[in-house]
């Protein structure tokens, strides 16, 4: 129940002396009342017809004093209201227990809705005789809308933990069974005695598939680490030429396969202490999305370096990220391109800029190329205790 709008006492006469100086005062309190913006405050008769009329009243309903005055309360309530006689039923708990106080939705002239807290008194007089009733109503709309979205907000921030938390479990339970298939599959084509060409050719396709089961599951893992902030980095000093050269050599078969070039220019060796398995991943993500998305052009890469930091260039020749996409392609389970027309759960990038902002760096696409897309990841050369979370 919400905080009651001002009682409705403030119709009561104030006490004076009588004479102008009681006029003087009542007069006074009636323009106080008939000013007042924030409350509709009006006066009802014993039937339930309206008597007076404020501003407030006037703001919040959209009828002025001449339209209204004269007319039953219940044309303020809506036809399920009335459908259940709400209106007398109000009036008669009033008259009943002195006061009634409820919350719902209430009609304007122009037929909108509003949220409202209503105070309806019974008015006494000496005799015990109803001699009216005294209505407050507050339009509480905007304070609803908050409401129901702090709801709405709550309900999608419980979602996407029930969603992280399966994620997790369910990456967890995968990948041990997933691990001793690929093992059982390895072990196949290394018996002594060979197998079948064809054979052969369909276990080298289901170790592919498990491989990429093996690396979407690891995925789903490091979501889950991260969401938790328990992504932990494991620096050490290495040649990050040689540690993108060995990765673009694994996807020698796969780049040839989307007739997709990969070349590897640097200016040098570039040392620096980094967790060279997460920088590893870090260029696989993008690499594997370069092969994917532009599939058929060159793929560049080219690494430069200073004293303080690196830079990895990946650049392709595909049909480009429109500049207002940059950001959201960063997020979880975002796309650069329909699902229908990729595969994939659009976490990879996600899972990168998780990877190089952990280590201090950045990682964003280069703007003003007339095709493809540059990505641009820059690295400090010591990865510092605060970023190795």
């Amino acid at each position: 129940m919400t905080s009651s709008p001002p009682q409705p006492e403030i119709f009561a006469r104030p006490s004076a002396p009588e004479g102008k100086v009681s006029r003087t005062s009542e007069e006074r309190f009636r323009a106080l009342v008939s000013s007042v913006k924030d409350y509709a405050i009006f006066m009802l008769d014993p039937s339930g017809r309206i008597e007076s009329w404020n501003a407030g009243a006037e703001r919040t309903k959209g009828y002025t004093a001449d339209e209204i005055i004269g007319e039953h309360m219940s044309r303020f309530y809506t036809p399920e209201d009335l459908a259940r006689g709400l209106p007398a039923t109000l009036l008669a708990q009033a008259q009943r227990d002195g006061r009634v106080e409820i919350e719902g939705w209430r009609v304007r002239k122009d037929g909108t809705r509003f949220w409202a807290d209503v105070v309806i008194t019974a008015l006494i007089d000496d005799h015990g005789r109803l001699t009216g009733y005294a209505k407050v109503t507050r339009d509480l709309t905007e304070r609803l809308r908050a409401q129901e979205e702090q709801l709405r907000l709550a309900q999608a921030e419980e979602a996407v933990r029930l969603r992280d938390e399966f994620l997790s479990i369910a990456a967890h339970e995968l990948r041990t069974p997933l691990s001793a298939v690929q093992l059982q599959l390895q072990g196949l084509l290394e018996v002594p005695e060979g197998l079948d060409p064809r054979i052969r050719a369909r276990v080298e396709r289901a170790c592919r598939s498990g491989d990429r089961l093996v690396t979407l599951v690891d995925t789903l893992l490091d979501v889950s680490r991260i969401t938790t902030g328990s992504l932990t980095l494991v620096p050490s000093v290495f040649d990050l030429t040689v540690a993108v050269e060995e990765v673009v050599e694994r996807f020698r078969e796969h780049a040839a396969r989307a007739h997709s070039p990969v070349t590897v220019r640097s200016t040098g060796p570039l040392l620096g202490s980094w967790d060279r398995l997460r920088i590893e991943q870090v260029v696989t993500n993008i690499l594997a999305n370069a092969l994917k998305y532009a599939s058929g052009t060159p793929v560049d890469i080219r690494l430069t370096g200073t004293d303080g930091d690196v830079t990895i260039l990946i650049a392709d020749g595909g049909p480009g990220i429109p500049e207002s996409e940059w950001e959201r392609i960063f997020r979880r389970f975002e796309r650069a391109a329909p699902m229908r027309n990729f595969g994939g759960l659009g976490l990879g990038l996600y899972v990168a800029r998780q990877i190089v902002e952990a280590h201090g760096g950045t990682i964003d696409l280069a703007p003003g190329r007339a095709r493809g897309a540059e990505f641009v990841i820059r690295l400090p050369r010591s990865t510092t205790p605060e970023s190795a979370r």
